[in-house]
């Protein structure tokens, strides 16, 4: 920088998206050790979407190969369990990158629409649901989640950030990027949820 070039920025963007990447692990898995262990302080873990206290859970079709309207009844399906429960809305569907990618296909033959734009046509909660995808969710997997504080929040304690220093002789310019974030999944009183777990 000093004699006209600029500074290589590559590497610290590579890092923060590696950074957003364990955020993204730690809310749908639970947030876990360097090792990969379960995160315990004090007894207290941080769970994660697949491992939230008192998820409902549902057995789904197999969506890579189902029809769009298998899709759709087990998407209702989950819809009733979490109404059932006592929470109404509105709602996301996670699904990993396998399901994603079939939910690109036709809901049917010689139709104008795909799977995913004809599930998303589905209101609930005062807004229409919405398919969302994760590359950290296990294939054969889907997540609905009510989008509200008490079933789940993010404790946002320190947003990805670049902290930068140099050497004592000033030649060497390190940085590390760090973040405190940690999801937060609840159930109420009676041990209802807000989240369902679809696997096959």
């Amino acid at each position: 920088q000093r004699v006209g070039q600029p500074l290589d920025t590559a590497q610290i963007k590579q890092a923060t998206r590696r950074v957003n990447e364990a955020i993204e692990d730690a809310a749908i898995n639970g947030a876990t050790t360097a090792d990969g262990q379960q995160l315990i302080v004090a007894g207290y873990g941080a769970p994660g979407l697949l491992n939230a206290p008192n998820a409902n859970t549902f057995t789904t079709t197999d969506w890579d190969t189902a029809t769009g309207e298998q899709i759709r009844v087990d998407t209702m399906s989950m819809i009733e369990k979490l109404q059932a429960d006592r929470k109404y809305g509105p709602y996301n569907f996670y699904v990993g990158t396998n399901y994603s990618n079939a939910l690109e296909a036709d809901f049917k033959a010689n139709g104008t629409l795909t799977i995913r734009q004809r599930l998303e046509q589905i209101t609930a909660g005062g807004r229409p649901i919405r398919f969302k995808t994760t590359d950290m969710m296990p294939a054969n997997t889907v997540a609905g989640v009510q989008m509200t504080s008490d079933v789940v929040d993010m404790i946002d304690g320190q947003a990805p950030t670049v902290i930068p220093w140099t050497s004592l002789d000033g030649f060497t310019l390190f940085w590390l990027v760090m973040a405190i974030q940690i999801p937060r999944f609840r159930s109420d009183y009676d041990g209802n949820s807000g989240v369902v777990i679809g696997t096959v």
